[in-house]
């Protein structure tokens, strides 16, 4: 009997030390696998494009005010404003290429009225903003408005209509400079890329260079400067891209 309680005793004494060995090994078998598999390797560049396009969308600002046509007597605004339209009409430039910036309506001729009585100098001003396809519509308004009345000449806001369509282009190579970029670079070590983890578009802005200086703009409205037909200052469209690749890695030899 003493013997049966003995040979008890000392299986569940082996079953209860395996049993605490267990979770030990299986730590060592997951720790070990583990090590066996390679951390996934990876390249990071970066990709550019760039372009040069002639704006065909150009807003040139015309800055008119009433003037002194004598000592006694100022030249209105209305009167102004006929002679500057007419000029327009006269270089072929359609009314809805032509719009007034800032305040209009009641409100703004209440104010004029008001400031009309309270200073007898004041000289109203007005801002015609011109939208245009070419600079040669420039030099046919320039060379027919009353150059007494334009205090100021100036280019804003240059566009093109196909402006989307040039950034999808220059987004698209951007994208193949970083993949070729990835893979000569990869190649120089003796590895390959294997797909794509990342690509993020980099958003550069893209600033609109001037024209011409004021100065430069002012000399076109002499009427014996003859035809100046200077093209665009060329808006530059630039796209950058950052861009993860998985490298392609040898299986572990058994």
């Amino acid at each position: 009997m003493n013997r049966i309680l003995l040979a008890l005793t000392l299986t569940l004494l082996a079953l209860q030390s395996r049993a605490q060995k267990d979770p030990v090994e299986r730590e060592i078998m997951v720790n070990t696998i583990t090590q066996q598999v390679p951390t996934p390797g990876k390249i990071m560049v970066t990709g550019s494009s760039e372009m040069d396009v002639e704006p065909d969308q150009v807003d040139v600002h015309f800055v008119l005010s009433e003037y002194m046509s004598d000592k006694n007597n100022k030249v209105s605004m209305e009167t102004i404003r006929k002679e500057f339209l007419k000029a327009c009409a006269d270089a072929s430039i359609p009314k809805d290429s032509i719009r007034v910036e800032g305040l209009s309506g009641g409100a703004y001729q209440h104010y004029i009225h008001k400031k009309r009585k309270t200073d007898p100098g004041f000289m109203e001003n007005v801002t015609f903003v011109i939208r245009l396809s070419n600079t040669k519509q420039i030099d046919a308004l320039a060379s027919r408005v009353n150059d007494k009345a334009v205090i100021n000449m100036y280019v804003g806001r240059r566009w093109h209509t196909k402006m989307d369509v040039f950034r999808k282009e220059m987004r698209i190579k951007a994208t193949q400079s970083a993949l070729d970029k990835a893979r000569y670079m990869s190649e120089s070590i003796g590895e390959q890329i294997d797909g794509a983890l990342l690509i993020e578009d980099v958003d550069m802005g893209m600033p609109l260079p001037m024209l011409r200086s004021n100065m430069e703009m002012s000399m076109v409205s002499s009427s014996d400067q003859g035809d100046s037909s200077m093209p665009f200052q060329k808006i530059t469209i630039r796209s950058d891209v950052r861009a993860e690749f998985r490298l392609k890695r040898n299986e572990i030899k058994k």
